[in-house]
């Protein structure tokens, strides 16, 4: 996937709350969603607050050996005066995931692949991973978990913790988008609410974010 390579500026506490409200702004938030496609001017982007830690790094590469379990892990760094850090996502291939180039030959046990996992908006849990193209065995798929623990319980940032939460929590799901100023798409997702993450299982290389 190509795109979404604007500088990022960490806005400013009344920028973000003009992004959650337009956010909210687009339907009830408590109402029941069977949609599974959104297009740019509907997205309901999870945001991380105000003083969220900004990441270790937003862009890091690793050679996957068909063959060998492999993967890579992008933290937060420390709040200020803590050594301890928090995971904002993990990503990990199986023995067997890998199956085809982008030009549609065979991967071999002992190939390897050069995979790249940039987090283009760190803000509102945008990620893209690259080569486009590569697929993965539907038998051995490689799972991305991102965690939504920076958010915290007050997922809708209206000062209280209760119901509307919970909906949105339950709600929660990664979803794909092929190309820029494409629509984005659902996927099957699931939600650990005792490890604030979702986990999903990836075909192929894309776009990807979290939403409810």
């Amino acid at each position: 996937m190509k795109g979404l390579r604007m500088p990022l500026r960490r806005p400013h506490p009344s920028a973000l709350a003009l992004v959650i409200f337009a956010a909210l702004s687009c339907s009830d938030p408590t109402a029941p969603d069977g949609v599974n496609e959104r297009v740019s001017t509907d997205l309901r982007l999870l945001a991380a607050p105000y003083g969220t830690p900004p990441l270790a790094t937003t862009s890091t590469s690793f050679y996957a050996v068909k063959g060998k379990v492999s993967g890579v892990d992008i933290w937060y760094r420390p709040r200020a005066g803590r050594t301890d850090s928090t995971k904002f996502l993990e990503f990990r291939l199986g023995t067997g995931s890998l199956d085809k180039r982008p030009n549609g030959t065979a991967i071999a046990i002992g190939d390897s692949v050069l995979i790249t996992l940039t987090v283009t908006d760190p803000m509102h849990f945008i990620i893209e991973l690259q080569p486009s193209g590569l697929r993965f065995a539907s038998s051995d798929e490689p799972r991305l978990k991102i965690s939504f623990a920076a958010c915290g319980d007050d997922l809708n940032y209206d000062g209280k913790v209760d119901a509307a939460d919970l909906v949105l929590l339950s709600a929660l799901s990664v979803w794909r988008q092929e190309a820029p100023f494409q629509s984005w798409f659902k996927m099957s997702s699931t939600v650990s609410a005792s490890v604030r993450e979702v986990d999903t299982q990836l075909g192929g290389f894309t776009g990807y974010a979290l939403m409810w």
